[in-house]
């Protein structure tokens, strides 16, 4: 049985399920029949996952998926079609913008496993975890400038980070999608896997991931992060990390086993 696809899973909002096993999270995107659009619930339950992974020290790392053959198709255009007013789509935007990002911005790896869809809001989601897993299946696209929206939950900021202003514009422009051999050309992905073996591969990875220390993994996540700094902040918020880095347990255990020549044990202190 794979991880959070049988009994072990728990629905922790409507259309999202959530799972833990030898020290990784799954969650997710349970909406098949929808091709697993998002709607609030589903938003506002990654901000639930969220915290259940931060508390818990057994977590390593997060593998975010959806069920079926796609990712996500994006955010639900019934539900968002009823948002008539400026203050309303402004309320129904952030909490978009505060899920993916509560979500993605714990202190551990998040893991996006996308077979098939990851339009619009999906795609934006998937910008949002630290690395991306992609089948062969795979299409990515903000396809929102075709019904007159914007891809206004990270999509506008994340894709020119990740492309450079050229690219992100033509994708945000004209709203086409891309495969995932494009993807990885581009490098918005460093896998791309056979279809179906999107998960598995994930679920390898990021048990790859819990294995290192935690208090490293997560300044490394930090530091990245202060990638969009001025270079000069941006190697203070390094310097700092790297120091507090050195006081701690988990480093000196990890050069006395390198020395000793023995596999280390971290403990996240």
């Amino acid at each position: 049985m794979v991880i959070g696809q049988g009994n072990d899973a728990e629905a922790i909002r409507p259309g999202l399920l959530f799972a833990v096993r030898d020290g990784v999270a799954l969650v997710t995107i349970d909406r098949p029949s929808a091709r697993n659009a998002l709607n609030l619930e589903i938003v506002r339950g990654l901000a639930d996952a969220a915290g259940r992974v931060k508390d818990d020290p057994t977590i390593g790392a997060v593998v975010v998926t959806g069920s079926g053959t796609h990712f996500s198709a994006g955010a639900d255009i019934s539900a968002a079609r009823s948002v008539e007013v400026e203050a309303g789509a402004r309320q129904f935007i952030r909490e978009f913008q505060t899920g993916f990002r509560l979500f993605t911005g714990v202190p551990k790896p998040v893991v996006a496993a996308v077979e098939g869809f990851a339009l619009g809001g999906g795609c934006e989601l998937a910008l949002w975890c630290d690395l991306r897993v992609l089948s062969e299946t795979a299409v990515l696209g903000v396809p929102e400038i075709k019904i007159g929206a914007l891809p206004a939950a990270g999509g506008t900021q994340l894709l020119p980070r990740l492309l450079g202003r050229g690219m992100a514009l033509e994708m945000l422009l004209t709203g086409e999608s891309i495969t995932a051999d494009r993807a990885l050309a581009l490098g918005l992905t460093s896998r791309v896997v056979p279809a179906g073996l999107a998960l598995e591969s994930a679920l390898q990875l990021a048990s790859k991931l819990a294995a290192m220390p935690p208090l490293a993994v997560a300044a490394m996540k930090r530091a990245v992060e202060a990638a969009w700094l001025p270079l000069d902040q941006a190697m203070e918020v390094e310097l700092r990390l790297g120091a507090e880095l050195f006081a701690t347990e988990d480093r000196r255990e990890g050069m006395t086993a390198f020395l000793e020549k023995r596999s280390p044990m971290f403990h996240g202190r």
